[in-house]
């Protein structure tokens, strides 16, 4: 049914036109966005409104996120940060900062924008931000951001003191994972300002409001400390599907035969440590066999990256 207002049409002030919105239900769907698929067909994900605004809410009210923070838009469309981006600002009143579009590549112009309109909050994958701290090279004590928020990819040990050299220590990184299927992301990671000399990695962290993670054996077991598993999200904030594909939703999508809870299969891998924090181990995609022995292929970068003529090392 389509819904057909005229600005033209001529009305009094006094009597104005209400305009017709229909009653959402929490459970409409909210936006769909496509991922990549192993087949080379992209995957349309189906998020519904109440598992995106979990994540929201739980991320503005962590952040405690107020009409006075500014965001810098540096997530296209079909990147699921830029919905935290947007909808994020428009729940809180907050403003969205939208690069220029010729220049949308240029750390030059993101510091711009930094310093221009007093931007309060970053939120990109760690690669954009560590373009920044190189292009900068210095302390930038003008800055006005809170919070760092980065997710999408591995985050380098060494790039939390870059930024804290940069910006300063008022700015709070927060490391955030999860999956497009889970409602941008599910679980965060509140970095400290000094981090071990024995970590491997970032923590991945502990699930967000509402959403749960879990580490499974082959035969959906939890898996004890230190022993890695692949890793199902449940909760709220699991997507209803895959846009018009059910083998792929029952594939990716599963009830667990036990709990019958519904959970999302990631295809990550990762352990719980003592500390009740997951350690993302990686994705099965970047695991190779050789001789028999499992390689994870993150774990050569990380051990070539400790030495010094190394400044990035990709396996």
């Amino acid at each position: 049914h389509l819904i057909i207002i005229s600005v033209d049409t001529f009305t009094n002030d006094l009597y104005p036109i209400l305009f017709p919105i229909k009653q959402q239900l929490i459970t409409d769907l909210a936006y769909v966005i496509y991922t990549s698929g192993s087949t080379g067909k992209p995957k349309g994900v189906m998020i519904n409104h109440q598992a995106v605004i979990n994540t929201i809410l739980d991320m503005n009210s962590r952040l405690e996120i107020s009409t006075q923070d500014r965001i810098c838009a540096l997530s296209h469309l079909n990147f699921d940060l830029s919905v935290f981006d947007r909808f994020g600002r428009l729940t809180s009143g907050g403003a969205i900062v939208i690069p220029d579009h010729q220049h949308y590549k240029d750390p030059k112009h993101w510091y711009e924008l930094l310093i221009e309109h007093r931007i309060t909050i970053w939120n990109s994958v760690p690669m954009l931000m560590q373009m920044l701290v190189e292009h900068l090279k210095e302390c930038c004590s003008k800055n006005h951001l809170r919070h760092i928020l980065l997710s999408g990819d591995w985050i380098p040990l060494s790039l939390p003191k870059s930024i804290e050299m940069t910006f300063g220590e008022q700015a709070i990184i927060t490391s955030l994972g999860g999956a497009t299927e889970a409602s941008i992301w599910s679980i965060a990671y509140s970095i400290p300002k000094q981090i071990p000399t024995e970590w491997k990695s970032i923590p991945y962290g502990m699930p967000l409001r509402n959403q749960h993670y879990y580490v499974y054996d082959s035969h959906l077991n939890d898996c004890p400390e230190y022993v890695t598993g692949e890793l199902y999200i449940g909760g709220i904030g699991l997507a209803d599907g895959y846009w018009k594909d059910q083998v792929k939703t029952e594939s990716s999508f599963i009830n667990h035969p036990c709990t019958h809870e519904r959970l999302y299969r990631t295809g990550d891998y990762g352990r719980f440590l003592p500390s009740g924090y997951i350690e993302f181990v990686g994705r099965k995609d970047f695991q190779v066999k050789l001789h028999g022995h499992r390689i994870e292929l993150g774990e050569i970068e990380y051990n070539l990256d400790q030495h010094s003529d190394i400044h990035q090392a990709i396996v």
